[in-house]
């Protein structure tokens, strides 16, 4: 069936590419009015380029068309008689782009030179539906992992790493779980290993910031173009080098190297920085969190590796044909001996003390391959169909797109620990001699936990899309714009699982649950799975933008369709996202004496449908049902964007609410970073919030943000009326519900990034992340399903500080020695450091405030079978030193 299935898309791919297939001269269109200040059109105003014959003259109403060469850089001139010459440098355009600018010109004589460069956006760049980040706003942000995902927490409102807190690159969002998240790297979909059921286990992750250019984060409400889950989408994009460029950098919990490059067919194509050429970029990460791992209450050797390089490599073979192939290795070891640990937890009227001895030893191995290639074939050779009469520019496009990819992760967990403890009552009384001494004992046994556990995943994934642009660009300032995207996908998992664990408790000498028959281990899971399934998908949606002087109107309408042969389930998904910008104030290019207010509404709405993996098929006891169904969920969302300018600077407001009806559900438990699904489609649910983020420069040229989120996600399993103990004084009664907390349930998430320079130093800078939320909710083990999640954490809340200071900056010292003259300062510079493009070396604090928070607990029965939760702690303070230097 799989060679079947890629001889037809193969077959369907290259027919596709005989169609338009006529060779197009590579320009690109400007449009636009010339008026003065007053907005009166200067009639037959001259255009031209600087240094070429090219030109053109306005029409008596002041409109203005210029055909001019494409990839290349150019200042355009505008001239009329008694008014200041207006010079716009940096015009570059990409072949069959049109673009519209409009000028007001000034009375009087000299030049008026807009200085900041016109950047023509692609028109799937330009979305705005999702959060987008450039790769400058994340260097600063203090991190403990270096993982690009661990960010994502302060970035984007409505998410939080869940109880993984700071050792954890997983997120949720907006109530899902882990797993219901979507990561792609140019195209590719990214998966992560199965396994892990702690932070302290978890490696590197795929996306390599050093590599980055941008990427996009949407936290629901997403296209049909993305894959079939419920909660988040993270869109990473690698950069394409111009020319050779490096870093290096280090701390105390890893390094990185990072090169890239362009390699051109020949000097005129390197001198224009034509598209024609070979690009680069590998990237090579070390981590190790011994030092951080070392402020645990669990004390004991700690020996985390975590090693991953990865490439990326794009090679134009002409103006129509392009390969990408990207590959990516990672290899996780994680290893404890464990010795001691002495735990104190309680209130003022009660104090518990756990502490434990241990013998033995924890090994896991998570060991991961990715490849994959994509062939890029554009049928009219990055140029594009043009009309241009006296009224518009018409210019249509298409580009197809194969891709092929191999995922490959080799997991095993080795667990053999027998532990020791004791449980002591604490004396609290201050007035007590014996203040903070043991008063009692409650429990002492031992616990031994074992696990041989190994899985194995391969996931092959082959994609066909297509997209088809449509611009029109108007001289009265109207511009259409279609967006046609469709695809077709196949993938072929196979899981090979081998699972066998088991933990006994020992208590006074005897075995709990007590048999005078047999020793009996209640958790005992020994299962063997194998499975080859294949899956097909497709989708299509088209986005219509319309945009005058007077508003700007976006929709886009898409369906998406999945088949699973494992369920034989065939799920329909339908996709609306809509945005309206009344454009109050429109001003031309060239006069900023005006504010502009932009406010922007936006509505989704859609099924989104999540078919379940592998994990999701594996109950509490680990056997496995091949009948579960996809998770349902109707998503309903609304907001408004609102750009303003305070303090003379750019800010922007994000209010956004949302609704989710869930049903089909898969319940699940969560500890530290484990998901332990009930294997069943067993409840419904639902998730509401309201998020708000406010981003701005406080600080001119530094980027800061503020987030907070309002979050109630629940579920109610089917056939069960949900309760709650309450303490009534001496008497616990029980309070029946509808329905009971996700174990996602975090009802207020608050998170801020802020920067800031020293007077008359930039190259000194501070920084400050802060993130709280309220306490996740959790159960007791044994009975968490009428009384579910009856619990909750306490509240979560750390703050990281840094300090970065610029040790050499290039840029600066040739504005500064050689009045901005590179290439006086390549002839004549014999600094040590000129081939040095930066150095940068930072001092962080993480968890200043030494915050005790809480991953999961241990659970401890006394010897009159009470359950106590002795909370697992994350890390303390810990100081870290950083550099990077950019070549």
């Amino acid at each position: 069936m799989r060679s079947v299935f890629l001889l037809i898309l193969t077959t369907v791919f290259l027919f596709l590419t005989t169609v338009n297939a006529q060779d197009e001269k590579l320009t690109a269109t400007v449009i636009g009015t010339i008026t003065n200040q007053e907005g009166e059109p200067l009639s037959f105003a001259n255009v031209s380029l600087d240094g070429t014959s090219i030109g053109s003259a306005a029409d008596v109403d002041g409109n203005y068309k210029l055909v001019i060469p494409a990839n290349k850089t150019f200042t355009i001139i505008f001239t009329y008689l008694g008014y200041k010459e207006f010079r716009k440098p940096g015009l570059k355009l990409a072949a069959g782009a049109g673009i519209r600018l409009d000028v007001a010109m000034e009375l009087g004589e000299g030049k008026n030179v807009l200085e900041q460069d016109i950047v023509v956006v692609p028109f799937e760049k330009r979305e705005i539906d999702a959060l987008h980040v450039e790769k400058a706003d994340l260097e600063r942000i203090p991190t403990t992992d270096g993982n690009l995902t661990s960010l994502i927490k302060y970035l984007a409102p409505g998410v939080t790493a869940g109880t993984g807190g700071e050792l954890t690159s997983q997120y949720s969002v907006r109530g899902g779980n882990y797993d219901e998240n979507l990561v792609y790297v140019n195209d590719f979909e990214i998966y992560r290993p199965l396994l892990v059921r702690s932070g302290q286990q978890e490696g590197l992750i795929f996306p390599n910031s050093d590599m980055l250019d941008y990427l996009s984060f949407s936290s629901g409400g997403f296209k049909a173009q993305y894959g079939d889950k419920m909660a988040s989408v993270l869109d990473v994009h690698y950069r394409r080098p111009y020319e050779f460029e490096a870093s290096v950098g280090g701390s105390l919990l890893g390094g990185s190297v990072y090169v890239g490059g362009a390699i051109y067919k020949d000097s005129i194509s390197k001198k224009r920085k034509v598209p024609n050429r070979f690009t680069y970029t590998l990237g090579a990460r070390y981590k190790t969190t011994s030092y951080l791992l070392s402020s645990l209450d669990v004390k004991g050797e700690y020996v985390p590796q975590f090693v991953d390089i990865q490439g990326d490599f794009i090679y134009d073979i002409n103006e129509k044909w392009q390969v990408e192939a990207i590959g990516h290795y990672s290899n996780s070891i994680y290893s404890l001996i464990p010795k001691e640990s002495s735990t104190t937890t309680g209130l003022f009227n009660q104090a518990l003390r756990l502490t434990t001895l241990f013998e033995g030893q924890e090994i896991s191995n998570f060991e991961n391959f990715t490849a994959g290639t994509a062939i890029t074939f554009l049928p009219l050779g990055g140029g594009t169909d043009r009309e241009i009469d006296t009224t518009a520019v018409v210019s249509t496009n298409l580009k197809l797109k194969l891709l092929a990819s191999h995922y490959q992760s080799n997991e095993n967990e080795r667990i053999d620990i027998i532990n020791f403890y004791k449980l002591d009552e604490i004396e609290t009384g201050l007035g007590e001699d014996n203040f903070g001494e043991v008063i009692g004992t409650l429990a002492y046994g031992e616990t031994h936990h074992f696990a041989r556990n190994f899985l194995q995943a391969n996931v092959t994934n082959v994609q066909f899309k297509g997209t088809w642009l449509y611009d029109r660009y108007e001289h009265t300032g109207v511009e259409n714009h279609h967006w046609l995207k469709w695809g077709l996908g196949y993938k072929n998992e196979i899981i090979k699982d081998k699972l066998k664990e088991w933990r006994r408790i020992d208590s006074l000498g005897f075995t709990l649950p007590f048999d005078t028959s047999q020793v009996y281990i209640p958790d005992y899971i020994k299962t063997t799975v194998g499975l080859n399934t294949h899956r097909l998908n497709a989708y299509v949606q088209n986005t219509w933008e319309h945009k005058s002087t007077q508003h700007l109107f976006r929709m886009t309408a898409g369906v998406r369709a999945s088949y699973w042969s494992l369920n034989q389930e065939l799920i329909v998904s339908p996709r609306l996202q809509m945005y309206y910008t009344p454009r109050k104030y429109q001003n031309s290019i060239a006069d900023s004496t005006k504010k502009t207010k932009d406010l922007t509404f936006k509505l989704a709405a859609g099924l989104y449908y999540q078919p379940p993996f592998y994990r999701e098929l594996r109950d509490l006891e680990g056997n496995v049902n091949y009948n579960v169904k996809a998770q349902k969920s109707v998503h309903i969302l609304g907001g408004i964007v609102w750009d303003f300018m305070l303090f003379k600077r750019r800010f922007k407001f994000i209010t956004e609410g949302y609704y989710k009806h869930q049903w089909d559900l898969i319940p699940y438990d969560i500890e530290n970073v484990r998901i332990r699904y009930y294997g069943d489609n067993l409840a419904t649910g639902y998730v509401a919030g309201l998020d708000l983020r406010l981003n701005g420069e406080l600080v001119e040229g530094l980027e800061s943000w503020i987030n907070l989120s309002f979050l109630r996600a629940r579920e109610s399993f089917n056939g069960v009326e949900h309760g709650v103990r309450v303490l009534n004084g001496t008497t616990i009664d029980t309070t029946w519900m509808s329905d009971a907390p996700k174990a996602t349930d975090q009802l207020v998430i608050f998170s801020m990034y802020f920067q800031d320079d020293f007077p008359k130093a930039p190259w000194a800078r501070l920084n400050l992340a802060f993130t709280v939320g309220t306490g996740l909710p959790f159960g007791i083990p044994e009975n968490n399903v009428q009384f579910r999640n009856s619990y909750r954490f306490a509240a979560y809340h750390r703050i990281d500080i840094g300090a970065s200071f610029g040790i050499w900056d290039r840029a600066l010292h040739i504005k500064k020695k050689y009045d901005g003259n590179k290439a006086l300062f390549k002839k004549q510079s014999k600094h040590a450091l000129r081939s040095i493009k930066g150095i940068w070396l930072s001092f962080e604090i993480f968890n200043l405030m030494d915050v005790k928070n809480v991953a999961s607990n241990t659970w401890i029965k006394d010897f009159s079978n009470r359950s106590y939760a002795i909370p697992n702690v994350l890390t303390s303070r810990r100081f870290n030193v950083r550099f990077k230097i950019d070549f």
